[in-house]
């Protein structure tokens, strides 16, 4: 009898406990939601006006979902180098989920020639586990190349949250900012996701005679917001989004116990208000209004679904991001 009273007793916590749990969360979720519409709705960026601009533009995913062959490796984590006139940058690091040396990362840059010595700057869009090197590193408030870190002393680092790293400034750019002849930071847009609070910044480069092409690693900001804040900081027109927007739709590509984690917790108003078709098609519609030059989806946070979607909407006007494979906007031998 004893036992089985003690038993009732530690349910009926455990049902206290979760429900209270849940209650407190909901509340939270709810007034992170409420506070980012209110900074959202009162926000006046200022204008960045004349930042330069680059004869040429290439970006070549160093990882992603997809690859170009089997000699190279993919993961749902996002890494780009981006080449232009003046600059060679790294966005973003990739996961490493597995704590591999060499990460896919860099695995995939011996595979391709690229050389740590060849990057002059690195710009990090937002602090989580896929494209800091991993969540031993996000834990650290830093990021890693690899399963340890190297020098980057001599790169020019850009984060919208303070970041630290051993023997390298790390600049922070909560705000649009110039960061390079035709390149710039859009400025951290916040979202409130099941998982918390984030800080995404997106890269906008201006290509001479083109326009602004932005460079998104994951768009948490969600598109509306995206091409709403570069409406008001820059003046040139937008003529290019490359990068991966989160459309895990029907499903995403990392699950939990047949949990699907992108959809429910990184995307959408909540674990019981995920992102849907209907979401992604409005954002569709919208970015055909802007009578773009050239777009290219990544896949590490979006479904083939989604990918051929746009692909059959943007025609040739659509780049594939694969591991491996040129994202030329203006190649070098077109300057």
């Amino acid at each position: 009898m004893k036992l089985r009273k003690w038993l009732t007793y530690c349910g009926v916590f455990v049902v206290i406990f979760s429900l209270s749990a849940l209650v407190y969360f909901s509340i939270a979720f709810k007034n992170g939601i409420d506070s980012i519409a209110a900074e959202w709705s009162e926000a006046q960026p200022n204008p960045l006006g004349d930042f330069g601009s680059t004869k040429t533009l290439s970006i070549l995913p160093l990882v992603n979902w997809h690859t170009r062959d089997n000699s190279l490796q993919g993961e749902a984590g996002v890494s780009y180098l981006i080449k232009t006139d003046h600059n060679t940058l790294l966005f973003d690091v990739g996961f490493n989920k597995g704590g591999n040396s060499p990460s896919p990362l860099e695995h995939n840059m011996a595979q391709l020639g690229i050389e740590i010595e060849s990057i002059d700057t690195i710009f990090l869009s937002h602090a989580h586990l896929d494209h800091r090197g991993g969540q031993q590193w996000v834990n650290k408030n830093t990021f890693s190349i690899g399963k340890e870190q190297i020098d980057l002393s001599d790169k020019k680092i850009y984060s919208p949250i303070p970041t630290e790293y051993p023997n390298a400034q790390v600049t922070v750019t909560p705000k649009a900012t110039i960061i390079a002849e035709g390149m710039a930071s859009l400025g951290a847009i916040p979202r409130q996701l099941a998982i918390g609070r984030i800080e995404e910044q997106a890269l906008v480069i201006n290509v001479e005679g083109k326009g602004n092409v932005i460079i998104v690693g994951c768009g948490h900001q969600t598109v509306p917001k995206i091409l709403a804040h570069s409406a008001k900081v820059f003046n040139a027109p937008l003529y290019g989004l490359v990068g991966d927007l989160h459309y895990p739709l029907p499903e995403g590509r990392l699950s939990f116990f047949g949990i699907n984690l992108q959809r429910r917790f990184a995307s959408g108003d909540g674990p019981h208000k995920p992102i849907t078709l209907a979401t992604m098609e409005r954002d569709l519609d919208l970015l055909t209004t802007q009578n773009l030059g050239a777009i290219a989806l990544g896949g590490h946070d979006t479904s083939d679904q989604v990918i051929e979607r746009f692909k059959l909407r943007f025609g040739d006007k659509y780049h594939h991001v694969r591991v491996g494979d040129w994202i030329d906007i203006v190649p070098p031998n077109q300057k």
